[in-house]
């Protein structure tokens, strides 16, 4: 009897789980609301959301005319390095930087305490510890689109080229995330500084003009073609930007 108890306390923890509710909830909204995103930032959530849900990318990558279904590939095997609650933390504070005000639009209905507790999930940094907002990293003021967070960190920096050109445990640098996210003037700011490596190899084997392909963002595309990037580096399966290109008007771009 004792043990049934338990695992009926268990279960009533589970199903007022804050982070689990609010999880939900944001799932719902997105699914409601795909025509107020980018395509770029819609293969985000999907890779959040896989890693979530399922786990670590568990698929056999797609072949090279399945364009769109290499870049879902590419967004879930992205973010293999996240746990599920992790993932699911990444997917709201997402959705809170993209649609500030989407949780007064949900339609789903949750206790007020539970959504308070996780409506805006405190960032960690990289060593696990709760960021208080001045002690960002580089890499996380460009995931979190903050140009003038990443411009601030660019000009406080003496020894900017191995900040820039260091890969984080993801095995990515800040040139992939800035290609990855698409935020073109941040990836302006990086390509600015003397010494960096625009040709850098990270997770994969993949350089920043792969990543760019691969989520379909045309102008840092083209920006990293400006600035000389070799679009003949093939990645450790052997593809080039142009493989993984996520669209035909991205493999237009290579023509």
């Amino acid at each position: 009897m004792a043990d049934l108890l338990d695992e009926q306390d268990d279960d009533q923890l589970e199903e007022t789980n804050p982070l689990e509710e609010s999880f939900a909830q944001a799932t719902n909204f997105l699914e409601r609301s795909t025509d107020h995103f980018k395509q770029e930032q819609l293969l985000q959530f999907y890779g959040l959301y896989k890693q979530a849900t399922v786990g670590p990318c568990n698929t056999p990558k797609p072949a090279i005319y399945s364009m769109a279904a290499r870049a879902k590939w590419y967004a879930w095997d992205k973010v293999r390095g996240l746990d599920g609650t992790a993932a699911k933390m990444e997917y709201i504070r997402l959705l809170d930087q993209l649609a500030p005000s989407w949780c007064e639009r949900s339609t789903t209905t949750a206790p007020e305490p539970a959504w308070v507790s996780v409506s805006r999930p405190k960032r960690l940094s990289e060593e696990g510890k709760p960021d208080d907002g001045t002690s960002k990293s580089l890499i996380d003021q460009i995931k979190e689109d903050d140009l003038d967070g990443v411009r601030a960190i660019l000009e406080d920096c003496s020894e900017l080229a191995e900040m820039i050109n260091g890969l984080d445990d993801d095995g990515l640098a800040a040139i992939h995330w800035a290609a990855d996210r698409g935020n073109v003037d941040i990836l302006a700011s990086l390509l600015a500084v003397e010494g960096i490596d625009i040709n850098l190899r990270g997770a994969d084997g993949q350089t920043a003009l792969h990543y760019a392909s691969s989520c379909g963002n045309v102008e840092c595309l083209k920006l990293l073609m400006q600035h000389g990037a070799d679009r003949t580096i093939r990645d450790d399966e052997g593809e080039t930007c142009s493989d993984v290109a996520y669209n035909q008007v991205i493999k237009a771009c290579f023509s």
